[in-house]
């Protein structure tokens, strides 16, 4: 018999120089599928009710099947799960020292990051052309494509075609941060409590005096950082709190926006807290948020994960136009159904194919340096 080896209450196993954890695969294939539930929820809703859910409220709606779709539309917080995420990860790689020198991990962000975009953006405009939103371009839209992945919040840059628009602030933030990094370990002891504190309070500062609230992601990516740098007291704190009160937490943040109008500058911080709770107890062994990050469906979509959330919503949106002629035979439930099942797996393929194209190739080349690297 295979004896499992778990860590005590309080216990932290130690570090892992590798920075890959089993169950941020499966918290990656969460977020996914959270994100994913937006569009085709919202997608569903369109089509079946005539309703659009981002003017609607959970209250107001009636009955309890409708209520369900927009509590699936409602999961816009699997986005701000990727930016957590990718702050408790890239902090390990500066904090608290560099895993790589900075041209070399600059440059790896950009192969990881771009040919996926690229490809994906390229065919954001067949499926504008195809679909009638065709705009024709301009130099300055498509430098902010180019640049910005997107468009800079608050510039006034429109970009040409939205692929996604979260790429932005992932993208400064691995660009700035490094430096944020060396100046806080300049800084001594409390450095890196000043790194997470600074990158925490400073967008929170920028909305209280009226920046767009979106800022507030960065916030976010700091809220990972935080993690990153006190890895150890808090995934021994999340091995004592019962998980069940992880996932209740958990819950009643993300659940707040269907019962009440509050505001992000209160919700988005709260929600950053939640989501380390969450990440510290899904890299703790031995509990069931660990387990359930860790089983064999969710770990291979969130493999695909950034693939998928590049290509997902124009797919959603064919599925769902090619539903639209069989509404009143397929009924609300039907009608969701196949927009669900039809987009994910189209969705699914799309990604797949994706990734082999344009994620696969960067994987194995970092993973032949690596090896030319520890060889010599």
């Amino acid at each position: 018999m295979t004896s499992v080896k778990v860590a005590a209450a309080g216990t932290v196993p130690p570090r892992k120089t590798s920075g890959h954890f089993d169950a941020l695969d499966g918290v990656r294939g969460f977020a996914v599928l959270l994100v994913f539930c937006v569009h085709a929820a919202g997608n569903a809703a369109a089509i079946a009710l005539g309703l659009d859910f981002g003017q609607a409220h959970f209250t107001a709606l009636d009955p309890l099947g409708t209520r369900v779709l927009f509590w699936l539309y409602a999961s816009h917080h699997g986005v701000f799960l990727f930016f957590v995420l990718s702050g408790f990860l890239i902090g390990r790689m500066w904090w608290p020292r560099p895993a790589l020198p900075y041209a070399t991990f600059a440059w790896r962000r950009t192969l990881r990051i771009y040919p996926a975009f690229l490809l994906s953006f390229a065919g954001s405009l067949v499926f504008a052309y195809a679909s009638g939103t065709w705009v024709p371009p301009d130099g300055l839209r498509l430098l902010a494509n180019a640049l910005f992945l997107n468009g800079a919040p608050g510039s006034g840059i429109v970009p040409f075609n939205i692929v996604t628009w979260s790429l932005f602030y992932e993208m400064t933030f691995y660009f700035a941060f490094p430096a944020l990094a060396v100046l806080a370990r300049a800084a001594g002891r409390r450095g890196g409590a000043a790194l997470w504190a600074g990158g925490i309070a400073a967008p929170i500062a920028a909305v209280a005096l009226g920046a767009d609230a979106m800022v507030l992601c960065w916030a976010l990516l700091f809220a990972g950082v935080a993690l990153a740098v006190h890895e150890a007291p808090l995934r021994a704190f999340a091995a004592r709190v019962p998980t069940p009160f992880v996932l209740l937490a958990y819950l009643a943040v993300t659940s707040t926006a269907l019962v009440a109008s509050v505001p992000a500058l209160v919700v988005l911080p709260a929600f950053g807290a939640a989501a380390v709770l969450l990440i510290a107890k899904s890299v703790a062994p031995g509990n069931a948020v660990a387990w359930i990050f860790t089983r064999a469906p969710l770990r291979a979509l969130g493999r695909i994960s950034y693939s998928f959330y590049l290509v997902h919503w124009m797919l959603v949106v064919l599925v769902a136009r090619a539903v639209t002629g069989h509404v009143e035979a397929l009924g609300l439930l039907g009608t969701a159904l196949a927009i669900f099942a039809g987009g994910f797996a189209a969705s699914a393929l799309a990604a797949t194919a994706l990734w082999w194209a344009a994620e696969r190739p960067y994987f194995a080349w970092v993973g032949a340096h690596n090896a030319v690297a520890s060889r010599g």
